[in-house]
């Protein structure tokens, strides 16, 4: 059975008043047939759906420690689970308009940068936003990750990147498309979804590789500058091993749930280079544990799941397009 959602919730500090991160992984990594049943492997460490914002579509969540974590709908409105407290905080800009499904970035409770406005940037200190920087130039944020306080760095729809240093937005120091998900391990090294991946290496952008022609990347994870994985709308699971991406290699190649469409990755996170999870558009989730994949749990009964973050191996919350969110905590005794 499922564990129930108040005992995931107590250990984690997440949600109880509602009831967004890598290992060296050869390209032969297996995977498996993944299960579509409700009883899958894997789905009693989840608990079941908490509402955070009722009909909302959770695009982002991002979790900085195992007791905090910020999600952002497509409206741009903004939500924190904390201590046991959801709270809605609203938008992080005034007039928000997402461009894309990665806006927001955390680094600790008291940082997150959000850009989900075609040229605004603003931060929360742990209890609001501040007033949003705008930048000119910018033609319509579509990612954005950090590290620390003192670097981020984003992209808009055209391909303009700009970075922060803790205290202002750079230039322009040019990219090659609208990002799905960027993510960073130090202000020397970066990873972008932009149609094919692309590596930042402290200066510059590469060249999007063109690895990946059987699907579009949605999401990247990188738990160091020697392993990343990508996830693509095909199923599939790109592996980066510090100079190169694998082929890709799928892991949700089951027929679609009744009802639904195909499966796509749509998020993963990976924490440790021995840890990831990946979730899919009918509401599965995918473990990986340094050599294997394991079959997709169904925990959100057929609804597309959009983001994933974990803070820790033991602790990961999962978010969709109804305004729910999915705790994992440590496994069943």
């Amino acid at each position: 059975m499922r564990r129930p959602a108040l005992l995931v919730l107590a250990a984690l500090g997440l949600g109880l008043a509602a009831c967004s991160t890598s290992p060296k992984s050869p390209s032969s990594s297996g995977s498996t047939t993944s299960s579509t049943t409700a009883g899958a492997t894997g789905s009693s460490d989840w608990s079941s759906a908490l509402a955070v914002a009722k009909g909302a579509n959770l695009t982002v969540v991002s979790c900085p420690t195992v007791t905090f974590c910020l999600a952002g709908a497509a409206s741009g409105l903004t939500y924190t689970l904390r201590n046991g407290q959801v709270h809605a905080l609203g938008p992080a800009v005034p007039s928000p308009s997402p461009q894309g499904t990665s806006y927001l970035s955390c680094t600790a409770p008291t940082f997150c940068v959000a850009v989900p406005n075609l040229n605004q940037a603003a931060i929360f200190n742990g209890t609001s936003w501040g007033a949003p920087t705008t930048i000119p130039a910018a033609q319509g944020f579509t990612g954005v990750d950090c590290v620390g306080t003192t670097f981020c760095v984003s992209i808009d729809g055209e391909g303009n990147s700009y970075v922060y240093d803790g205290s202002r937005w750079s230039g322009n120091v040019g990219a090659w498309g609208a990002a799905n998900q960027i993510s960073c391990t130090s202000p020397q090294f970066c990873v972008a979804a932009e149609g094919g991946p692309s590596v930042w290496n402290g200066a510059a952008w590469t060249q999007p590789s063109d690895i990946d022609s059987s699907g579009q990347l949605n999401a990247v994870s990188c738990a160091s500058a020697s392993f990343c994985l990508a996830a693509d709308s095909d199923g599939d699971i790109l592996t980066w091993n510090g100079s190169t991406f694998s082929a890709p290699l799928p892991i949700a190649t089951e027929l679609p749930v009744t009802g639904t469409n195909a499966s796509g990755l749509t998020g993963i996170s990976c924490p440790s280079t021995t840890f990831c999870v990946a979730v899919d558009s009918i509401g599965r989730v995918f473990t990986y544990n340094g050599v294997k994949w394991s079959k997709g749990a169904l925990i959100d009964n057929g609804n597309a799941l959009t983001a994933v973050s974990c803070a820790s191996v033991t602790s990961c919350v999962a978010v969709d397009r109804k305004g729910n969110a999915f705790v994992m905590g440590q496994s069943k005794e």
